[in-house]
């Protein structure tokens, strides 16, 4: 039996920001497994430990968000949790997320010195298992190489199960690309794309933000997104 969802708000993050996030908007290139995997933890048809790790910009934080939309979709009890803003909140908020059928905790690297935050995570992590539910945290840094204080948290997030999301290569960036284009209602053509990954920097998420800025100039400007007025923004 589902539990009261009323738990579920007092939680500050909840999922109706999340909009557009999903896993259909996802382009999982050589992480097809991982999203697998995120499905049946978002359907809650088996319990799991799950550590995602992967550089900066890889999609963590939007693989995170999307379990956790589609688990509340279907009526289960989830929250998110993002540490990069734990300074913002009190460890407690932690309290009682161990009923929960999901927990997702993202950024995991952002209390590597705040240990009080780690003492209460390790109690939600051993709650979440004790009640057969399911917990995934991510990082930029694997388990064993993450700085974290507290040996008893540490020794839990090497017994669960890891998984590295593969970074995309130049391809699979322009098709991402494209994609938040669409998104964003303006058409980008490969040629325009490529020019981007070569001109700019290769970071996914640099890359988007620049792409968020061209759209703007170009619809301030009434022009279309074409490599000349690319070239005319950054002259």
């Amino acid at each position: 039996m589902k539990s009261n969802r009323t738990s579920l708000l007092q939680i500050p993050f909840e999922f109706g920001n999340f909009q557009k996030i999903d896993f259909t908007s996802f382009v999982q290139g050589e992480n097809k497994n991982l999203l697998h995997l995120l499905n049946v933890i978002a359907k809650k048809e088996r319990s799991h430990c799950l550590y995602i790790c992967g550089s900066e910009g890889t999609g963590k934080t939007h693989l995170l968000q999307a379990t956790c939309k589609q688990a509340d979709e279907i009526n289960y009890h989830a929250s998110y949790i993002p540490l990069k803003n734990h300074r913002d909140f009190n460890p407690e908020i932690l309290n009682g997320l161990g009923k929960l059928d999901l927990v997702c905790v993202d950024d995991l690297e952002f209390i590597s010195d705040n240990l009080e935050w780690q003492q209460r995570l390790t109690l939600l992590y051993n709650e979440i298992r004790d009640n057969n539910n399911s917990i995934v945290i991510s990082s930029a840094f694997s388990p064993k190489n993450i700085n974290i204080e507290l040996n008893d948290l540490k020794s839990r997030l090497v017994w669960g199960q890891v998984f590295t999301i593969k970074p995309p290569d130049d391809q699979l960036k322009i098709e991402i690309l494209k994609r938040k284009a669409t998104e964003r209602s303006f058409e980008l053509s490969n040629n325009v794309a490529e020019f981007l990954i070569n001109r700019f920097s290769r970071d996914l998420n640099s890359l988007i933000k620049i792409l968020d800025e061209i759209d703007r100039s170009s619809l301030a400007a009434k022009r279309k997104i074409t490599i000349p007025f690319i070239k005319e923004l950054i002259s």
